[in-house]
């Protein structure tokens, strides 16, 4: 017997996927429905239409491209015994962080974030996964700022924000690559990041 919830997940990942090579505009229930292997209806079973199917395929690249950014700050953050070692985790971070295979990554969150401005349960669950994921980075800051490793005036929060509205601006570069330098825009944006956080 099939697992419901795998099922799910299988037309979401399908979807998901459609989203990505062609846009929206690929989700078809019936198509979905084929490359699962199981019947239309199933997909109402899950899904009560099409545009519910949509919002949770976006809804869930969105989830995606910020745990795979978070979790290995937090894993790093943990490792660090030293106010040095901590801006080392930082700066590493970063720098994976504007490797050209992540534009694809930062093209999605923006593609969600302008589903959200049609859909108010799109919005919010990206406030909510928003919410979710710089409350983990304010954890690590608050952590580092106990441990006198950053600055103490800083609100860990806010910054977190901050942050991650700096990394989500290399789209507007990254669209005009013929004439911006990537690697200055990456290193005034590290230098910006590391200043705040350290002094």
């Amino acid at each position: 017997m099939t697992d419901v919830s795998d099922t799910r997940t299988r037309l979401l990942e399908a979807a998901m996927l459609a989203i990505a090579e062609n846009g929206e505009g690929a989700v078809r229930v019936q198509k979905i429905a084929e490359a699962v292997g199981v019947r239309e209806p199933s997909v109402y079973h899950f899904f009560k239409n099409r545009e519910a199917l949509v919002e949770a395929a976006h809804i869930e690249r969105y989830r995606r491209s910020y745990v795979e950014m978070v979790k290995p700050f937090e894993a790093g953050a943990a490792l660090a015994d030293t106010a040095e070692d901590f801006r080392r985790i930082v700066e590493r971070i970063l720098k994976l962080i504007y490797v050209p295979e992540r534009d694809a990554i930062r093209s999605v969150r923006i593609s969600v974030m302008g589903a959200a401005q049609s859909s108010d349960s799109v919005a919010e669950a990206v406030k909510k996964i928003n919410f979710e994921m710089c409350s983990g980075i304010s954890v690590v800051l608050a952590g580092a700022q106990e441990k006198k490793w950053i600055r103490q005036d800083i609100d860990p929060l806010a910054t977190s924000y901050w942050i991650i509205g700096q990394i989500m601006g290399r789209v507007v570069a990254e669209m005009d690559q013929d004439r911006v330098n990537l690697e200055h825009w990456n290193e005034a944006s590290r230098g910006a990041i590391v200043h705040h956080l350290f002094g």
